[in-house]
């Protein structure tokens, strides 16, 4: 039971000093900000940072993990083999489509980041995008398997999936305005051109 105690503990203050992280760096950058910063606005110790994060880097992994949430999406496709295709692409597209606009001034920043930084970089494709498009792969695999979804290559479906959202955030970023005055819109566009995955042909007939 202690042990449970610690380990829950241990995550609550992981997570404070991301969500702290996250408010810092969307005011004022990444390389602006210092660990010293992040540590007052969780209100813990510089020292306490370390005992969770080795470096700075490290904390942006942690970020772009919180955002992507990287932890449930195997649960998230386990779940979606319950409901029709259609019906999981609606609700998924428009949770991501959500949780980028509610983080999009700390998401601009990460992403930037993501790009420059080489070594960030394969870190998140390593422990986050790659375990994440396996997954997806194999839930477009069974589907295609199941007849309800039309013959394709999962491997370009899953990175499809994941690209369209991405997109539309960095044309949001480069500051299109149709983007920004229709968010919505666009969250139901996606949604309705990955939904034609799923028109097998006695579906369409």
């Amino acid at each position: 039971m202690e042990n449970i105690f610690q380990q829950q503990l241990a995550d609550s203050r992981r997570r404070l000093i991301v969500d702290a992280a996250i408010a810092v760096i969307a005011e004022q950058g990444f390389q602006r900000t210092t660990v010293k910063q992040i540590a007052q606005m969780a209100g813990v110790a510089d020292g306490t940072i370390y005992n969770y994060f080795k470096n700075k880097d490290a904390i942006l992994l942690a970020i772009v993990e919180q955002f992507t949430e990287a932890e449930v999406r195997e649960l998230d496709f386990n779940e979606a083999q319950k409901v029709p295709y259609a019906a999981f692409v609606q609700m998924y597209i428009k949770h991501r489509m959500d949780e980028i606009e509610a983080n999009f001034a700390a998401l601009k920043v990460v992403i930037a980041e993501t790009i420059v930084n080489e070594a960030l970089r394969t870190e998140v494709n390593r422990k986050i995008y790659t375990p994440a498009f396996e997954i997806a792969e194999r839930y477009f695999q069974h589907l295609i398997a199941q007849g309800e979804m039309q013959p394709g290559d999962p491997v370009l479906r899953a990175r499809l999936f994941a690209a369209l959202p991405i997109g539309i955030c960095v044309l949001r970023m480069l500051g299109d305005e149709h983007v920004v005055e229709n968010w919505e819109r666009y969250s139901a566009e996606i949604a309705a051109l990955l939904t034609t995955f799923g028109a097998t042909d006695d579906k369409t007939t």
